[in-house]
């Protein structure tokens, strides 16, 4: 239990006041205080707003500025199930495009209880001094109030064939949000910019909103209707409040025994540790796969399979601080200590870093987006055929195959070329791979079919599309 007194506020998640909650794990749990009174304070009625736009330039950032910062909690994990958690970790959040969050807040009164008492069940415990079983049934805290009001955030991004006209239109739109520029500056800017292929943009809006009822909180997703919903969430939230924060106080009444100044210390320093490791990780496989996605806004990027190979590591490595850090909040590791991959069954390797270079050409007129979809297998070689494709000399998917089975391929590349040659091979681990079959896809086709048919047989599908520049 601490032994200093602590307050602190976290996202609500249906706790009730006077429920206990442990702050290792973020979980509400057992009651261990009753015949109290809940009441509003008379003297202060009105609402308190905080409102921001801002450009965001790393996830960190995007975490802080939606009050989820490990700092701001003192505690890793309080909200991590939650459906603000879940909607600013679907971000996919990347060093390439530039994203703005617009931001929200509106408190109406707080509601707290007073005159707490212990239950019997739980002053037992504390007679027979069964501490560790007061924490696993009640907790380390207990839920103190409710704030009621709302939030609203909405994540922007925008992503420019330009640099410098990717600022421009964030800062323009930042402007606009801000009351600094006229209304629609935004979309002229962002119409303006799409008229050359030099400074071709896309933008997309994403919102998360607690509070309000019917068309109040219908989904925002153009910029205008994003601006509206930010100006009006006041009112919003004074029609149609949520109970959005709860206060949660440690039981600092109670004589219970705390960890030492040094256990405390450096059980925050662990888990903080392994939040940026995460983080890091995170944004950094999400760069790689937007790079797999996009290669027309890079050059000289690495083949796409030494791409995917190293989102791949990020994921593992993801998945293991993210267990690590769980297991430290639980109290599994003792004592406290650093996330570290090379000690791990197996050992993790961060992979070495890879450069993502932007494009400094416009895509080429007449250029057009070819998209192979789907690679079915109408009579394989063997029982399994160890299948790869090679387009222009690139390999672009591997995978086994046998007779019946589809594959559905989901590769994006850009076509410049009149023609392009794309290979079916099976893979050889003794002697020479076998080509199964070639073809020619034409930059003048619509959608078409490949068939492979030289041993073995097989059925390639692709689309075409035309960029389209207003």
């Amino acid at each position: 239990m601490p032994q200093i007194p602590q307050v602190r506020r976290i996202l609500f998640n249906d706790e009730e006041i006077g429920m206990g909650f442990n702050s290792e794990s973020g979980l509400a749990i057992g009651t261990a205080l009753h015949d109290f009174t809940v009441q509003e304070n008379p003297a202060a009625t009105g609402q308190e707003v905080t409102a921001s736009i801002v450009i965001v330039n790393s996830h960190e950032e995007l975490m802080d500025s939606m009050g989820m910062s490990f700092a701001g909690h003192g505690r890793y994990g309080f909200v991590s199930a939650s459906a603000k958690a879940k909607y600013s970790e679907s971000s996919s959040f990347n060093s390439t495009s530039t994203f703005l969050v617009a931001r929200c807040t509106v408190e109406n009164p707080m509601r707290r209880g007073k005159n707490f008492k212990v239950t019997a069940v739980a002053q037992a415990l504390l007679d027979s001094l069964r501490f560790e079983e007061f924490k696993t049934a009640f907790g380390d805290s207990f839920v103190r109030g409710l704030q009621t009001g709302g939030e609203f955030y909405s994540i922007i991004r925008i992503t420019s064939m330009s640099a410098s006209k990717q600022s421009e239109l964030a800062l323009t739109l930042q402007a606009e949000a801000n009351g600094l520029v006229a209304s629609g500056g935004f979309e002229a800017a962002f119409t303006q910019a799409n008229s050359s292929a030099s400074t071709r943009s896309e933008y997309s809006a994403s919102m998360y909103q607690k509070a309000g009822t019917g068309a109040q909180i219908s989904p925002t997703v153009e910029i205008g209707e994003v601006i509206d919903r930010f100006k009006r969430f006041p009112q919003i939230a004074s029609n149609s409040a949520a109970a959005y924060e709860t206060e949660v106080a440690t039981y600092n009444t109670l004589p219970l025994p705390v960890p030492t100044i040094e256990e405390q210390e450096s059980f925050l320093l662990a888990l903080s540790d392994a939040r940026e490791k995460k983080h890091r990780y995170v944004q950094t496989r999400n760069d790689l796969d937007f790079a797999v996605r996009n290669p027309a806004f890079f050059e000289a990027l690495p083949p796409t399979d030494v791409l995917q190979s190293a989102s791949s590591a990020y994921t593992k490595l993801i998945n293991a601080v993210m267990d690590h850090a769980i297991r430290l909040s639980r109290g599994q590791i003792t004592p406290t200590r650093l996330f570290d991959p090379t000690v791990l069954t197996p050992p993790l390797t961060e992979p070495a870093p890879i450069p993502l270079r932007r494009a400094s050409q416009p895509i080429p007129t007449g250029a057009r987006i070819l998209q192979f979809q789907s690679l079915k297998c109408l009579a394989s070689l063997e029982s399994e055929d160890e299948a790869y494709l090679l387009w222009n000399g690139e390999r672009i998917w591997s995978g086994t195959m046998s007779t019946g089975a589809t594959e559905n391929l989901n590769v994006v590349r850009l076509m410049e070329n009149p023609t392009g040659s794309i290979q079916l091979y099976d893979e050889d681990s003794i002697d020479q791979d076998d080509l199964i079959g070639s073809g020619t896809i034409r930059l003048s086709d619509e959608a078409g079919q490949v068939e492979f048919t030289s041993d073995g047989e097989y059925a390639l599908t692709y689309r075409l599309t035309p960029i389209q520049i207003p």
